[in-house]
């Protein structure tokens, strides 16, 4: 009986020996911040003998070179990446000992934790005695899986949208590879949010993760405390505060809102595109809170009296161009501005003088008054043009913005065998709508413009006729880097005396923008010396596809079509198509295409060129 007490009592140790092992190897640091991984032992294996022996001396004071073999890819990644911090080794290092051999082995294993695998197979070689390439070979081994997932929300943020979005995009999913760096993701997303959304009291009362290494299994564990939501408090002003009644409208912060600091960086944004300041800076006086509201401080600092500025471009439409712009900010408190601008390029030259007074809003409501000189030499055109306009432009309801007007236009003309000079006079109208998404090389988006514009004898002008003008714009990614653009444009002059409208208001076709492969403006009927005559009526179409050549650069094919015409009857619409490229870059899109006029029996070619946004 004795000795079976004995032997019961021995077998009882053991057992107990053993569990206390498996607790030990599963244990968590007790910071509940700190994200806790389980140290377990790994298997690998290494060779016994020593690496250098035999090895030549030259050899083995080369710096020893990693090559990594991992079957996946991305994991392979991160292990160069891990080891790549280690300070450089030379072969020589390599002893008996395997002391950096040790060093190797734990950036491995941190690396393959990162995936999900905690039980890696690690092998080390030199593939020859002259080499001092290190050879890696990782066998993962099976990837730990989520068993559970344990999320919870307390606090005011419970019912807050932007926390259940950033739950919904959880990854921490059951029946899925634990990935630590979506564990870290997750709990950075949600501090990211918290403080972006004011709530600054919060913190994480639980966060684990717990790992079975034995069945590959883990359970996640993420309670979230959000505390209180801060609101705003009240706004103040330092700095160039005279001229705070003119952006007061753009400052769309009132005390006791929800704090949102996306909310104060739109301010901002608004702010800068006033035109006003050169500085202006919206932060939270965080060390004035009180009541949970957090005061908003605004510092101003205008821009000076006066900013010129100059630019010089290029397109084959207008060949090299150059503009000087000179711009007084901030002439008075109400936030009125003036604008003088000269534009000169091979065949127009411009001056204009614009003076802009903000209505509600000076980024959506405002007057402005122009008075502006042009003159164009293009093809068979001779042109001098001087106008007045009174503008009144909303954008209140974006995408969409609108232009009323009233213009004033004399303008001194030779169009072909045709001279004149002619007053025009009367209201205008313009609508557009444009949206594009992302803003920088769109993938989709679509762009529409509406134009009328009139003139009549009975208040003034020598010809009455009303001109309508639309166009739009589509464009879709059939994949991420590929597009598929469309684009139609019809215009059209109505009235008495549409026929004998001015050239600035008669329609042409040809160019970057309209039919490629035939020059800027060439084409529309013609007088009986057979020089351009402008047309009555225009149209045209065009479709484009892009393809993914390499990263940032995209093969175009192109056919566009078009006609300027008095009478649709006239068979003169004309073809072209092309091809060419567009290379994204920092200063924008930048396009090239060659295009053939092939609906000409000697088929002309002409090289576009241009940078801007295709919508």
């Amino acid at each position: 009986m004795i000795s079976r007490l004995y032997l019961f009592l021995f077998l009882s140790f053991l057992l107990l020996c053993g569990a206390g092992n498996c607790f030990a190897d599963t244990a968590y640091d007790a910071d509940y911040n700190v994200h806790r991984q389980i140290e377990f032992k790994n298997e690998y294996t290494r060779q016994e003998e020593d690496l250098n022996e035999g090895v030549p001396e030259e050899v083995l004071n080369r710096a020893v070179k990693y090559r990594v073999e991992c079957r996946r890819s991305k994991v392979r990644d991160n292990i160069e990446a891990y080891l790549s911090t280690l300070p450089e080794l030379k072969r020589i290092s390599f002893n008996t000992h395997h002391s950096s051999v040790y060093k190797i082995e734990e950036k491995v294993k941190s690396a393959v934790k990162v995936y999900g695998y905690y039980r890696p197979v690690i092998k080390m070689t030199f593939k020859s005695k002259n080499s001092s390439v290190l050879y890696v070979h990782v066998d993962l081994g099976k990837p730990v899986w989520i068993k559970d997932t344990h999320i919870e929300v307390l606090g005011e943020a419970l019912t807050d949208p932007g926390f259940m979005r950033v739950f919904r995009e959880n990854k921490l999913k059951p029946y899925t590879i634990l990935s630590h760096d979506a564990y870290e993701t997750i709990k950075a997303r949600v501090m990211t949010t918290a403080l972006t959304r004011g709530y600054f009291d919060s913190h994480f009362i639980k966060s684990h993760v717990y790992v079975d290494p034995t069945e590959n299994s883990a359970e996640v564990y993420l309670v979230f405390n959000s505390g209180k939501r801060y609101r705003f408090g009240a706004v103040s002003y330092t700095g160039d505060t005279q001229y705070v009644p003119a952006i007061e409208p753009v400052v769309d912060i009132e005390p006791s809102d929800r704090f949102n600091t996306e909310r104060i960086s739109r301010v901002s944004g608004n702010l800068y595109d006033t035109g006003y300041f050169a500085d202006a800076e919206v932060h939270p006086v965080l060390e004035e809170t009180e009541d949970y509201e957090v005061p908003i401080n605004i510092h101003l600092k205008r821009k000076k009296f006066n900013v010129v500025e100059t630019g010089i471009g290029y397109a084959t439409d207008e060949g090299v161009r150059g503009k000087v712009r000179w711009n007084m900010p901030l002439l008075n408190e109400r936030g009125d501005s003036l604008i003088m601008q000269l534009q000169m390029s091979q065949v127009k030259q411009e001056f204009l003088v614009r003076y802009k007074i903000p209505y509600r809003n000076p980024l959506t409501d405002y007057f402005y008054l122009q008075a502006q000189q042009t003159h164009d030499e293009l093809n068979d055109t001779k042109d001098d043009v001087t106008s007045f306009q009174a503008h009144y432009v909303t954008k209140e309801h974006r995408p969409w913005s609108v232009d009323y007007g009233f213009n004033v236009q004399y303008e001194d003309y030779t169009q072909g065998m045709e001279k004149g000079n002619a007053w025009t006079i009367g209201p205008n109208l313009r609508v557009n709508f444009a949206r594009a998404f992302p803003r920088v090389d769109a993938r989709v988006g679509e762009n529409y413009n509406f134009r009328v514009a009139t003139s009549a004898k009975n208040i003034g002008a020598d010809v009455t006729f009303v001109q309508l003008y639309s166009s739009a714009k589509w464009m879709f990614s059939p994949t991420r880097d590929s597009r598929f653009l469309m684009r139609f444009e019809q215009g059209v002059n109505v009235g008495p005396d549409a026929e004998s409208a001015p050239p600035s208001y008669r329609f042409f076709v040809g160019g970057d923008n309209s039919v490629r492969g035939f020059g800027y403006k060439t084409v529309s009927d013609r007088d009986r010396t057979g020089k351009l005559a402008g047309g009555r009526y225009m149209t045209t179409g065009s479709a484009e596809v892009q393809i993914p050549v390499i990263e940032d650069l995209r093969s175009a094919w192109f056919i566009d079509a078009g006609q300027a015409t008095n009478n649709y009857k006239s068979d003169n619409t004309v073809v072209g198509v092309g091809t060419g490229i567009r290379y994204v870059t920092p200063i924008g899109l930048i396009k090239v295409d060659l295009g053939f006029g092939v609906s000409e029996t000697h088929i002309p070619f002409h090289l576009h060129f241009g940078i801007g946004p295709d919508i």
